[in-house]
Parts: structure tokens; C-alpha cells; sequence
């Protein structure tokens, strides 16, 4: 019982060191506070992530519906649904217009009942936008009016554009989706997230929240030369080195206590401050980012052990060897191989992750351990930097010389002052080399759509087997800005596992862009493209093609015998041809189903197009085909997947200000409290008639030097990071994002300059002849 006694006491003790003294640093304290309280925010923020992508998901699967597969033929469906996603300017919208088989038809999350054909049920966000004055030809397009809106559990965020229709005359066979007892019956079966997607997220996480930690571990450090002197003179005057140890993790525990608290607050405060402003144009409903229990819990208990730990392990020198903790003696010199090793595991691991036998998840933890060995080599490797440069650089102006031996005294406190900026250096710059390839990388897919004025139709025929795609070029070409409108039709044949890709157009279009010679209405024409074109191709080889229609027995959809008509071999097309094994004229395709056929068409646009001529020829292909497609040409997603690259990249450099901004008040801190240890030093230097200037010089190379070495490795390292981490999952095309890169240099140079200058006061007054005096 008195050992307990005893240990409590020596915790006690630590507590009063912390706050008890007249002469607490309350700065400190506040600083430790905020800094562990912001990181215990971000960390359960980050904890509430895999419940918000879980809720995410069961919303996605309490609405899902099951894609009309060929296998499920011959059962009659409670639901059938025709996709009706559309887009407007630069807003993506989702839809799916439904029709129940009976009564007791399930329904999707979000409705009470089905919309009636000619009604639209509509999310409170796309409600918004369909009441814009702007927003007329959008309200021409969706296919009905309305009635009411989606409720919340039926929507992915609330700012989700998404509309539920009425439909009539669905069948089995030209429904696009369909339910058989509830929505979701086959949610689990669809593909998860790419490979690209996955390593995208976790170099992220790597990157922005490795650096939180580094920085909670650095603010718990703040002031450790003044403890461990303090401490050591404990251990001089007869306490033992348990007792030491017991006194600084009660010491310690009061700033990492405080700080979880008030990140436990922050969370509460900013979890409270979003519900109440939550509005339809929000990305995430609040409800659903609660932290799951176990990450929660790990953070409450174990930031405070960790700090402890980590104050444990710096107090190695203060236990063991306190007088030259008293002293204020050489730090011991560092060695370089054992920082290198988490350096050259990181890079090996990276580059042995293509391993194609691994499963996803191995994959993808093994890729994750790597990155962070990879990114903590970076810290780890700067006290070393620091010290040997420190101890090998000699002469130089008094300021430069003033800075390399403070930096040499105190090689780990400076490091560990820059070492948070430099993860976070590191990892967003091996992020932003992954965003920049993907950008040329898509940007490479469009090159020349741009300039090409130009725009694709691809669409369904008309259901009811009536030419809808000759109404509908006749209707674009009118239009004021259209410079002429190709147009053809496509379809596909099967025979056993072959299938027989064909285009249907008129001599004009076909002499155009293949190279056919002479061509007159009935010609048939086999493109020299495959090896194998003469073989599928062969005159009077049996071919199906499928229709909407149901068979007579109601097991599948009616298919047409098509033999193969006599054709000539002619040369290889351009790109609007390439890919076709037949290419037909129209009245050698009579034979060929109207239903069964897929509309092409592609729009060269005047260079003076009105702006909204795209939205017109949504609405020409929506009122006469069948789910249209409408886009730039060659730039297909091409738009929406740049936009979504950039607006990560504008993300991932607002989140390194943030945390530059963070580690920059700690860098403050940290350069007040070493202007107050040395205010006696300072105040001879002012004495004897030192320049404030050389001073203040001094204190900007302090932190000038470490940064630099800090940005001197973090840069190449992030790119090579990023550079291995795309070339272990694919080819994509590697390119440095050298803006990106300067602008989070520049977040570095400017947090020295300003620490430095806001320190520039209480150097001042350190030099004044006050500091001379005695108590």
C-alpha cells in the first residue's frame, strides 16, 4: 500500500511541476493543449470516416437495383426501372424512372409511394436547381412533373442531384434494371473501388494524417531541454530513476489530458455547429460521421500513452546521465545507417507491391506500411542533418555562426520543430505527383477534343421500332451553331461465343471516312482491321440479333436470323469506322431491326456556338431516343474526372496550409521558449554590444537551416513515392506538378518568415539589460 502510496505521490508531484508553480508556463501548457486537442480532433474525425462510408453504403443499397441479366430471364420482376441520368452544364444528374409490377412492389429508401407516369419525386438539391430561372431546358428534359421530393435516407449526401420518374410498358427485356423482392438484393455482388481509387485514399490518409501525429508528438515535446534539466536535478538530489519516471508521466499526462479533452470538445462543437447548418447542398450528412467506438477509444487512451512513452524515451539522457542534462554538454553523436533502414524497407516495399499474386487487401496494406516507413525515414533523418552540419560548417558572419552552435547543442529540439512540416512536405508532394499524372493522363485521352468544336450523341433507337435517329439529326441540324451532324447506326450479332460488330450508314458517311471506293445503296463492305474478319465475316455465315421483345415462350428476348450478305474487302477506316467488322449500307440492312440498333451521331459545332447548344441537343436526343448519351467528343468523363483531380489538388493544398498553419504555432512556441531559456545569454550578448539584427538573423537561420534540410530530402523523396506508388498499380503517365510543388514550398519559406518575425519582439527584450538582474 505505501508503494502505491509512493507512486502516486511521484504522480502528483509531476501534476504540480505542470500547473502548481507560480512560475507555471501557462503558454506552454495552453499551446500543448490546443496543439494535442487539434490533432485528437483531425484523428477522430478521421475515426468517423469508416462509419460515414458504411452509412453511405447501406443508403446506396436500401435504393440499389439489380441490372437486367440475361440469367434472370423468365422471372417476373416486382420492379423494372430504365436509367435516366442526365447532365446540365456541368451538374451530373442521376435518375431512374420506375415501374411497379403490383400493388406490394418494395420500395426504394426516400418514398412513400411510386410517382405516376408524368410525375417526378426529385431530391430537395435538385429541386433547388430545377427552380433556378436558368434551368428551363432542364425542366423541358426529365420526363414528367413535380410531385415531391426524395427523404433523406434515400439520398447518398444532400447535395445529391437524383429523381425518381413514372414509367409505362417495361418489359423484362428493355428494362435496364429490376427488382425481384427488395432494392439492395444484389448490392454486395458489384465491384468495390479501383485499385487507382484505393491508393489514391490511402497515400491521403498517409499524407494528412501522419503528419497530425508527428505534430501531436512534436507539441508534447515543447520545452524538453528545460524538463529534462529539471528533472535531472531530481535525479541528482537522490531520487530514483523510477521515481523520475513516474514524476514526468504525471508531468506529462496534464498537457496530453487537456488536449484530449478539448479535441473531444472540438469534435462535439464542430459535430454540433454542422447539424444545425446543414443544408441540401451539403456533401455529407453529419449524422452519419460519428467516430466507430474502437479508433474513439484508442485515441482517448492512447495519445496520453503515447506521450508518456515518448517522454519516457527522451528522458533516457536526464535517468541515466543527468549531469550532462545539468550541464547542457554535447549532445552524442547520432548515427546514420540505423535512420536509413525504414527508408530503404519503405522504398522496397513500394517497389515490390505490383506483386500480381497478392489479393487487393494485402496489396494494399503492404503498399500502406511502406508509404509511412517512406514518410517517417524523413523526420527520423533530419536530427542527423541537422548535427552533422552543425558540427562540420565552420566560420561565416556572427549570426551564422550564433545559429550553428545553438543548432549544434540542440540538433533534436530544432528537428523535431520542422519535423511535422516535413511529412507533411513529403506526402503531399508524392500525393500531388499521383494527381498530376492522373490529370496528363486523362488530359492526354481528350487531346484535340477541344479544339474539335464538336460533340457525340450515342443513344438507343426508339423503342417502338420507328427511325428516331434520322428525326433527331434532322431536328440538331437545324439548330443555330450546328456546323453538320454525322450520323449511323450500330449493332451487334452473336454466333456462340463470336460476336459481329456492324455500322449502318448511307454512302455519303461511309465514303467519307473509309477508304470504300465506289459505293452505291445496297454495298456491303468488310473493313481490314482483325485476322479474323474474313472467317466472322464470311457471306452467309448465321448470325443473331437480339431485340427488346420476348421470345414467344416468354424465356428471353426474340432474336432475328441474320445471314452474313455477299461484301467486298476494302481498306482499314478512320476513327468513326475503326473497330466495325461490317459496314452496311441502308437497304443492305433491312434485315436488321430498328429496336435493335444502337444511334451514333457526331456534332462539329460553329466556333461562335451559342453556349447553350449542348443542352438543346440533350433535349433533341432525349425526346426521340433512348437513354442518349451527350458529350464532348473523345472526352468521355474526361471533364467530370479533371474536375474532380483539380478540386482534390485546390483540397490537398487548403489542408497543407491548415497544417502548416498548426505546426507553425508550435514552431512559434518553440522559438519563444528557447528566447527565454537563453534570455541571460542574450541579455550579455546585448551587453557588450550586440547587434539586434545579428540577433534576429540568428533566430531566423534557426529556423531557416532545419527547414531547408527539412525541404532538401522531403522533396525528391515525395516524388519518387508518388512516382513507385503509380508504378506498382499501373502505367499511368508521370509528370511533376512543379506549381503545386512551389506553391507548398512556399507554406514552408513563409511559416520561418513569419515565426520569425513574431518572435522578433521577445528578442528584443530579451537583449535589455534587464535580463542581467538577480532575483
Amino acid at each position: 500500500m505505501s508503494r502505491i502510496r509512493s507512486w502516486i505521490a511521484d504522480l502528483v508531484l509531476g501534476i504540480r511541476l505542470a500547473v502548481g508553480d507560480r512560475n507555471t508556463p501557462w503558454g506552454r501548457l495552453a499551446l500543448m493543449t490546443v496543439g494535442v486537442g487539434i490533432g485528437v480532433l483531425v484523428l477522430l474525425a478521421s475515426a468517423a470516416l469508416p462509419n460515414w462510408a458504411e452509412a453511405k453504403d447501406q443508403r446506396a443499397a436500401a435504393r440499389d437495383l439489380a441490372d437486367a441479366e440475361s440469367d434472370r430471364w423468365g422471372i417476373p420482376a416486382a420492379v423494372l426501372g430504365v436509367d435516366g441520368r442526365t447532365t446540365f452544364h456541368e451538374h451530373a444528374i442521376s435518375g431512374v424512372l420506375l415501374e411497379p409490377r403490383g400493388p406490394d412492389a418494395p420500395l426504394p429508401a426516400g418514398l412513400d409511394h411510386y410517382p405516376a407516369a408524368g410525375e417526378l419525386i426529385v431530391s430537395p438539391a435538385l429541386a433547388d436547381l430545377l427552380a433556378r430561372p436558368d434551368s428551363a431546358l432542364l425542366r423541358e428534359r426529365l420526363p414528367g412533373t413535380v410531385t415531391g421530393t426524395i427523404g433523406d435516407d434515400g439520398l447518398l449526401t444532400p447535395g445529391e442531384l437524383h429523381y425518381y420518374g413514372g414509367a409505362t410498358g417495361l418489359t423484362e427485356w428493355n428494362a435496364d434494371y429490376r427488382v425481384d423482392d427488395h432494392f439492395g438484393e444484389t448490392y454486395d455482388d458489384k465491384p468495390t473501388s479501383t485499385p487507382d481509387l484505393l491508393l489514391l485514399w490511402a497515400m491521403g490518409a498517409c499524407a494528412l494524417l501522419l503528419p497530425v501525429v508527428v505534430f501531436v508528438i512534436s507539441t508534447t515535446r515543447l520545452a524538453e531541454a528545460a524538463r529534462q534539466r529539471r528533472l535531472a536535478a531530481l535525479r541528482l538530489v537522490g531520487a530514483s530513476a523510477w521515481q523520475v519516471r513516474r514524476i514526468a508521466s504525471g508531468e506529462t499526462l496534464v498537457g496530453a489530458t487537456t488536449g484530449v479533452l478539448a479535441g473531444w470538445g472540438l469534435f462535439g462543437a464542430a459535430h454540433l455547429a454542422l447539424s444545425r447548418f446543414e443544408t441540401s447542398s451539403g456533401a455529407v450528412f453529419v449524422a452519419d460521421l460519428t467516430p466507430m467506438w474502437w479508433p474513439a477509444a484508442a485515441v482517448t487512451l492512447g495519445v496520453p500513452a503515447a506521450t508518456v512513452l515518448i517522454s519516457l524515451v527522451a528522458l533516457r539522457g536526464a535517468v541515466h546521465d543527468p549531469l550532462r542534462s545539468v550541464r547542457q554538454a554535447t549532445p552524442i553523436r547520432r548515427r546514420l545507417w540505423p535512420r536509413c533502414v525504414p527508408l530503404v524497407v519503405g522504398v522496397l516495399g513500394v517497389a515490390t507491391a505490383r506483386l500480381q499474386s497478392w489479393s487487393t487487401d494485402w496489396w494494399m496494406a503492404w503498399l500502406v506500411v511502406s508509404i509511412v516507413l517512406i514518410l517517417l525515414s524523413v523526420p527520423l533523418l533530419l536530427p542527423w542533418g541537422v548535427a552533422s552540419l552543425a558540427e562540420r560548417v565552420r566560420g561565416g558572419p556572427v549570426a551564422w555562426q550564433l545559429a550553428l552552435r545553438r543548432l549544434h547543442l540542440t540538433s533534436g529540439t530544432a528537428a523535431r520543430s520542422v519535423s511535422a512540416i516535413a511529412v507533411v512536405v513529403t506526402g503531399v508532394i508524392a500525393l500531388q505527383t499521383m494527381l498530376a499524372a492522373s490529370e496528363a493522363n486523362y488530359a492526354q485521352r481528350g487531346t484535340g477534343a477541344a479544339d474539335a468544336h464538336s460533340v457525340y450523341v450515342y443513344a438507343d433507337e426508339d423503342p417502338a421500332g420507328r427511325p428516331a435517329m434520322s428525326a433527331t439529326a434532322a431536328e440538331i441540324t437545324a439548330m443555330p451553331g450546328v456546323r453538320s451532324v454525322t450520323a449511323m447506326h450500330e449493332a451487334n450479332a452473336a454466333s456462340g461465343a463470336d460476336s459481329l460488330l456492324i455500322s449502318i450508314a448511307d454512302c455519303a458517311t461511309i465514303t467519307r471516312f473509309v477508304p470504300v471506293g465506289e459505293c452505291r445503296d445496297g454495298d456491303v463492305f468488310l473493313p481490314e482491321h482483325s485476322d479474323d474478319v474474313d472467317v466472322r465475316a464470311q457471306e452467309g455465315r448465321p448470325w443473331r440479333i437480339a431485340t427488346p421483345h420476348s421470345n414467344a415462350a416468354g424465356t428471353g428476348p426474340e432474336t432475328v436470323d441474320w445471314p452474313v450478305p455477299p461484301g467486298r474487302l476494302v481498306g482499314r477506316g478512320t476513327a468513326e469506322f475503326n473497330g466495325y467488322d461490317l459496314v452496311l449500307t441502308p437497304a443492305a440492312a433491312t434485315a436488321v431491326p430498328m429496336e435493335a440498333r444502337t444511334a451514333v451521331m457526331s456534332v462539329d459545332l460553329e466556333a461562335d456556338a451559342p453556349p447553350d447548344l449542348v443542352e438543346h441537343i440533350r433535349n433533341a436526343a432525349a425526346a426521340n431516343l433512348r437513354k442518349p448519351t451527350v458529350g464532348a467528343a473523345n472526352w468521355t468523363g474526361v471533364e467530370e474526372s479533371l474536375a474532380a483531380i483539380r478540386l482534390l489538388e485546390q483540397g490537398l493544398l487548403a489542408g497543407a496550409l491548415v497544417v502548416f498553419s498548426l505546426i507553425g504555432c508550435s514552431l512559434l512556441v518553440t522559438a519563444a521558449e528557447q528566447i527565454h531559456e537563453r534570455a541571460r545569454p542574450m541579455a550579455v550578448l546585448g551587453a557588450v554590444g550586440a547587434k539586434r539584427s545579428t540577433l534576429v538573423w540568428s533566430a531566423f537561420l534557426q529556423n531557416a537551416v532545419p527547414m531547408l534540410l527539412a525541404l532538401v530530402p522531403a522533396v525528391p523523396i515525395g516524388y519518387a513515392t508518388g512516382t513507385l506508388a503509380l508504378a506498382s498499380q499501373s502505367e499511368l503517365l508521370i509528370a511533376p506538378d512543379l506549381p503545386g510543388m512551389a506553391a507548398v514550398l512556399a507554406f514552408a519559406a513563409v511559416s520561418v518568415l513569419v515565426v520569425t518575425a513574431l518572435t522578433a519582439p521577445a528578442l528584443s527584450k530579451a537583449m535589455s539589460p534587464d535580463g542581467l538582474h538577480t532575483e
